[in-house]
């Protein structure tokens, strides 16, 4: 029988840093259909690329560094600017084009899937929480892969490939589109 910890840590890898590419990958079929390029355009789509950036890398830092007060504070970070460049991406949006329904109920998931993820990394790793509320700082800041990355040995391999798939293509293709239509309109 799995305990609780194994039970959390695998909805992590195989619900929620899953569905948040596949939220990911409708959002980018919402600005598709909305045609993006022909309104909002590169402004939004770098956006949308940064915020990809803000989510990923803390949590490729998780899953291969261990998890210091330097490593929490670079995680808390990147959630404060991704919600940051989340608002500004839809007050940007909101007089250019339509948005969805679907949209607009998909930006609820791809809004709180990072914070409930940074919850759950705060949860498993408490005692260095405690340690950044403390300000306990010295000797503990530093960067350093972990013995045994989190999950199966293949994980970052499936994982990698459905991101390239569902965030990083797509979000590529719709900046390289946007760019492309505003060299033309120019």
């Amino acid at each position: 029988m799995p305990t609780v910890e194994e039970l959390v840590r695998n909805m992590i890898l195989f619900v929620f840093l899953p569905l948040w590419l596949i939220c990911g990958g409708i959002d980018y079929w919402c600005h598709r259909r909305t045609k993006i390029e022909e309104n909002s355009g590169v402004k939004e789509s770098i956006q949308h690329c940064l915020m990809g950036l803000q989510v990923g890398v803390p949590m490729f830092l998780v899953i291969y560094l261990e998890v210091t007060v330097g490593v929490l504070l670079v995680c808390i970070a990147f959630f404060i600017w991704h919600e940051i460049t989340a608002h500004r991406d839809l007050v940007l949006a909101e007089d250019q084009r339509v948005i969805s329904v679907w949209e607009q109920h998909v930006h609820g998931y791809l809004g709180t899937i990072p914070f409930f993820l940074l919850m759950l990394v705060l949860a498993f790793n408490w005692t260095t929480v405690l340690d950044l509320l403390q300000f306990n700082w010295a000797g503990k800041m530093g960067f350093s892969l972990r013995e045994d990355p989190v999950g199966p040995n293949n994980y970052m391999l499936w994982y990698a490939s459905f991101m390239m798939f569902f965030a990083i293509i797509p979000y590529t293709e719709e900046l390289i589109r946007c760019i492309r239509y505003a060299k033309k309109v120019r």
